[in-house]
């Protein structure tokens, strides 16, 4: 019972922690500074969420008035802006003042995102404002981005279209799509939401340019209402600026657009391709990455950065505390300066028009390794120089999340030598991983896989036997082979059917896999075919591991990765570029060097003395 007791104990006091901890960051929630109006009287920069604000409200007020106008159409949507620009009474200006008020936007959100992180605004207990800012900063330029599309201009239809192409990648994602098949055996995530959005998958249709004139806003008009009831509640002063910055700002817009009015461009042509093709300035650097990286690792890298400057804060209080001093929390001023070059040296390379994937040498990488081992090394370099043995014992947490990030950076080098070697790209060397991992507890039955496997699809390049081999579930089946006729490689075929019911251990993982086959077949292209199951077709589950193994072709990339190493491909294992090495190498460097400052801190630890415990209350005599 007094285990009981303490178990319930230590429960419920870890619960009411947790509760105080999410508590305390949701009473500390900022969204324009609002908490800040004594400060932004003296400093400028705790004034930009209240300029964002206005800024908000006059891009709001301005596209109301276009709306009046504007023909969302392919037919008259470039005519209708050619006449509010030209033939409307302060038509241009108002279009003027809603481009460059929707761009004055984006500028704020992002000098005041870096604000906060230089500032350590969102200490103590203020992380989740970080979230805010960044919610903010994306709403801005996906609305942004679909007013983009609304001018139906050569380079805004053109722009989308590379857009357009980006969530489809999604499909290419491990459990969320398949890297081979992402129409057929996947989650279709990443084609679903391309449909969804854009209302033609991939293509720029009627469809796009109405759910983008919707989406454009949405985008501003549904948080607008929100942020307005958050006001309301808590009897917040929305704009505290005096009306003299008010009509600053306003007449400073008001200039730009007279003095710069908004590009109309060339009408769209679907069947000429400018070079290059640019989007609007804040999604510049995002297409540079995406030509110096192949499109699914770009992709990956696009979801990794918000979720990154979301846990930045969390890891920053976790290394430094309470500490605001930008130049005692060395680690987060690198990662800012890296995020802050990087994109305004890929903004500039792609106006330029010189990078090119296939023979720039990989600098990028290096420079953004460097720059966070840069913060890593002298964030440690401070913990270690420190004499406070008091101080220091209480910084082994800080050097083990240093470490940690270090130990990231070995692991993305240990799978980018693979890569390097082997030219595959993460899901598929991801793929052969799990199977190598796999492969010991499916016995000589893999190895009979992989001879079928490599005589369906030869790794020397002769003339594949069947590379539809993986589908062997549908090519044998007896309602297919009636309609369509006996496979190429029947024999092979059905010796691969026997290998994947070989069993093994682990065979209820995959048995909770979803096949996602159905009898219709991709896109209904099967249904002229009656399967001898006609209601779920012929591969309504995975009959075991190996069956997984070969029907998603892990068991193929397995082969693919091990004779590219083997050197039994020719051209095989590749170099890796020697510019990469040198990120390659400061990783451990770190690592090592995190672990044994993390030693003096244990030691440390251990070297000083634990509190007194405070003497017990003796009762009061009279």
């Amino acid at each position: 019972m007094p285990s009981s007791t303490a178990q319930a104990g230590g429960f419920s006091s870890a619960l009411s922690a947790a509760t105080d901890y999410i508590k305390s960051r949701i009473n500390n929630i900022d969204i324009f500074d609002e908490h800040y109006q004594d400060l932004a009287r003296a400093n400028p920069f705790y004034a930009l969420g209240p300029i964002f604000y206005l800024v908000w409200f006059i891009v709001m007020a301005t596209g109301l008035i276009l709306i009046m106008w504007y023909v969302p159409t392919k037919s008259s949507a470039f005519d209708s802006i050619l006449n509010i620009q030209n033939g409307i009474p302060v038509g241009g200006l108002m279009r003027g003042m809603h481009k460059y008020g929707a761009d004055a936007m984006i500028i704020a959100a992002t000098m005041r995102l870096y604000r906060m992180f230089i500032n350590g605004d969102f200490k103590p207990s203020r992380e989740l404002n970080i979230a805010i800012a960044l919610v903010t900063l994306l709403l801005a330029m996906y609305s942004g981005l679909t007013g983009y599309l609304l001018i139906w201009n050569q380079r805004a239809f053109w722009a989308t279209k590379v857009f357009a192409t980006f969530p489809t990648y999604m499909d290419q994602f491990a459990v969320m799509g398949d890297f081979y098949q992402p129409l057929y055996k996947s989650l279709h995530l990443g084609w679903n939401t391309a449909e969804v959005l854009l209302g033609g998958g991939a293509a720029i249709t009627q469809n796009t340019i109405t759910r983008f004139f919707s989406l454009h806003l949405a985008f501003s008009l549904i948080p607008l209402i929100l942020v307005e009831l958050y006001f309301y509640k808590n009897a917040y002063t929305r704009i505290p600026l005096n009306w003299i910055k008010r009509s600053v700002i306003i007449l400073i817009l008001a200039f730009v657009a007279i003095a710069m009015p908004a590009a109309q461009g060339s009408r769209s042509d679907p069947d000429v391709t400018p070079l290059p093709i640019l989007s609007d300035w804040y999604f510049l650097g995002l297409y540079q990455m995406y030509k110096y990286l192949e499109p699914v690792v770009a992709t990956y890298i696009t979801m990794v950065i918000p979720v990154s400057v979301f846990l930045l804060p969390f890891m920053d209080t976790w290394i430094t505390g309470t500490e605001k001093n930008i130049l005692k929390r060395p680690f987060m001023l690198m990662v800012t300066i890296m995020g802050g070059l990087t994109w305004v040296i890929f903004s500039a390379l792609i106006i330029i028009n010189i990078a090119n994937i296939h023979t720039d040498p990989p600098f990028w990488r290096t420079f953004f390794y460097w720059t966070i081992d840069l913060g890593i090394v002298w964030q440690l370099l401070l913990i270690m120089q420190n004499k406070d043995k008091v101080w220091k014992a209480k910084q082994f947490k800080a050097c083990v999340v240093l470490s940690v990030v270090a130990a990231v950076q070995c692991f993305w080098a240990f799978c980018y030598t693979y890569m390097a070697k082997t030219e595959m790209f993460i899901d598929p060397l991801g793929h052969a991983a799990i199977y190598a991992g796999a492969r010991p507890m499916m016995g000589a039955a893999a190895d009979k896989a992989e001879e079928l496997v490599r005589k369906m699809v030869p790794p020397n390049g002769d003339t594949p036997v069947n590379k539809d081999y993986w589908n062997f579930h549908v090519l044998l089946d007896p309602g297919y082979i009636s309609k369509i006729g006996e496979p190429v490689g029947k024999a092979d075929l059905e010796a691969i059917e026997q290998v994947a019911k070989s069993t093994s251990p682990v065979d209820f993982v995959t048995s909770l896999i979803p096949t996602f086959e159905t009898a219709d077949g991709p896109n209904g292209t099967l249904k002229s075919i009656t399967f001898s199951n006609p209601k779920v077709g012929p591969h309504p589950k995975y009959l075991s591991m190996m069956d997984f193994m070969l029907n998603n072709r892990w068991c193929m990339d397995y082969c693919v990765m091990q004779d590219r190493l083997n050197g039994k491909v020719k051209t095989y294992p590749a170099a890796i570029p020697p510019v990469d090495l040198y990120w390659m190498v400061t990783g451990p460097l770190c690592l090592l060097f995190g672990l044994l400052v993390a030693a003096q801190c244990k030691s440390a630890q251990a070297s000083t003395p634990a509190p007194k415990a405070a003497a017990p209350a003796t009762a009061a005599t009279t």
